[in-house]
């Protein structure tokens, strides 16, 4: 089973995680709510594209691929067009149907749009749309959909027909009649799509199988839920818990920042579990955001010079920054300075909002990113819950950098002075470490993130770099919660709170 997102050309990634390190931090929240992705926008799409695979192999489908593909991106482009109709968000090809109900008189010919000539105003350039590029494999996650021996994707025999049949009946016989209809003729009237609202993505009816179809998968209720669903329900009940105490609708900073502390009343033994794995991955975050902030400082000084800086001579300039700070002090061995911090009461929050900020000095925030980095340390090691919690998400060893890692070189040179070990920290975990990640991304990629180049043995400067935390997946799951009537601006409505107290 391929699981990879299909796309018509390779993207540009210039300074993705230019040190290495964001990517234990993916890895760590993609377990903690498989099934949902940061591309995965809306809950409806995962019934309809079953109903639209079911659709496709009730009428004489062929295995002819490029058959699919016409018709998966037929029925995005007429979903788009019925999303923007009804001023619907997140959703694939929105812009683009905005533009043509703009521009179109009382019926839309979408053939070409939904074609793949790049010569065309395509609803979307990837191959095989939003589904493909998006949702497939999260729904793989979820059982829904599943390849068949022509590499056509298909939805599984339980839970895909399941959903496709729960959608159907949601929008009855005669609309879904006219919904295949428009998608073989690849054409829609205004008045049609009109009369095809009730297919939009906010349209879940409340009182219906199909919400409950879809509460139920999201919270792994059935006994055909994925390996994984106990994680994703997990994280959504949290979810649930942070609405509740918040009384609003919670934006993915509180439930990060409400997850990052053991709660008053204790939670479960489970969900203590889960919320250590999230308190474990905002630690992870915050490292690399700080690791991040060190380069921004030592991009800074290799631009002071316009034929760049050579290794001894950056060192030199972090030396002498440093020696003249009185807080910290450059003699302060780091066992001292993170012994000095109180991890509990340190305002983390303040100092993420700093260093995530466009303003301030690169070296200012650079003894901030420090600061944090101590507390961070301190942190774990008076913690033992969360010690375990990072030691069992997060790597310690091999090329994949984290906070562990971190911590770990850290730990091996704690007697030194400050001053000399984040020198030395910034030459060999920061410049060289940059380094060598760009010419990895460029032999195996072809992409090419240098934020500094060689030159002659000096190293001059390309781009700068603003520090930019990890996407965790919240956005999505609380708009699925939102989308099946869980959530509303006040926090949790009467389905969210009994949800709550079903997994209590």
């Amino acid at each position: 089973m391929i699981l990879l997102p299909q796309w018509t050309e390779k993207a540009e990634k210039r300074g993705l995680d230019p040190l290495g390190m964001q990517n234990s931090g993916v890895l760590l929240y993609q377990s903690l709510l498989p099934g949902i992705s940061n591309v995965t926008l809306r809950m409806r799409y995962y019934g309809y594209y079953c109903w639209v695979s079911e659709t496709y192999a009730r009428r004489d489908a062929t295995s002819d691929f490029e058959a699919w593909r016409t018709w998966v991106r037929r029925a995005e482009a007429l979903y788009a067009l019925v999303s923007a109709r009804t001023g619907e968000t997140g959703v694939g090809g929105i812009e683009w149907a905005n533009r043509r109900l703009a521009t179109s008189g009382r019926v839309i010919d979408f053939e070409a749009a939904a074609s793949t000539d790049p010569a065309q105003e395509r609803y979307l350039r990837q191959s095989l749309g939003v589904f493909g590029g998006a949702y497939y494999s999260q729904m793989a996650e979820m059982n829904l959909f599943t390849e068949n021996r022509h590499g056509i994707q298909v939805a599984t025999k339980d839970l895909g027909r399941r959903a496709a049949s729960l959608f159907a009946d949601a929008i009855g016989p005669d609309l879904a009649r006219l919904l295949r209809q428009k998608i073989v003729d690849a054409k829609v009237s205004l008045r049609e799509l009109d009369r095809l609202q009730p297919i939009a993505p906010s349209q879940i009816a409340e009182e219906s199988e199909e919400r409950t179809f879809y509460e139920t998968l999201l919270f792994a209720r059935s006994d055909d839920a994925s390996k994984s669903g106990p994680s994703r329900a997990a994280s959504l009940d949290l979810i649930l818990e942070t609405a509740f105490t918040q009384e609003e609708w919670p934006s993915p900073e509180q439930v990060r920042w409400h997850l990052f502390d053991p709660p008053e009343p204790a939670l479960s033994s489970s969900l203590e579990t889960q919320r250590l794995a999230w308190e474990a991955y905002q630690c992870q975050d915050m490292m690399q955001v700080a690791c991040a902030a060190l380069l921004a400082w030592g991009i800074a000084i290799i631009n002071a010079e316009a034929q760049g800086k050579s290794l001894t001579e950056i060192r030199a300039d972090i030396l002498t920054h440093l020696e003249t700070l009185d807080e910290p002090h450059p003699d302060l061995s780091w066992r001292a300075l993170r012994l000095g911090l109180d991890p509990h009461t340190f305002d983390y929050a303040e100092m993420w909002d700093e260093l995530t900020g466009a303003r301030g000095a690169a070296a200012d925030k650079a003894i901030s990113a420090c600061l944090l980095i101590a507390a961070l340390h301190q942190r774990l090691l008076d913690r033992p819950d969360l010690a375990a919690a990072a030691a069992q998400g997060l790597p310690d060893r091999g090329m994949a950098h984290s906070l562990r890692t971190e911590i770990s070189w850290l730990e091996d040179r704690e007697g030194e002075r400050i001053a000399t070990l984040i020198a030395d920290y910034m030459i060999e975990r920061i410049i060289r470490r940059h380094s060598h990640v760009a010419m990895q991304k460029l032999r195996r990629q072809g992409d090419y993130t240098f934020l500094f180049e060689q030159q002659e043995g000096r190293f001059v400067y390309l781009a700068a770099y603003q520090p930019v935390a990890t996407t965790p997946r919240l956005a999505s799951a609380i708009q699925f919660l939102a989308d099946i009537h869980l959530l509303d601006d006040d926090g949790l409505t009467a389905l969210g709170l009994a949800a709550r107290d079903t997994s209590r």
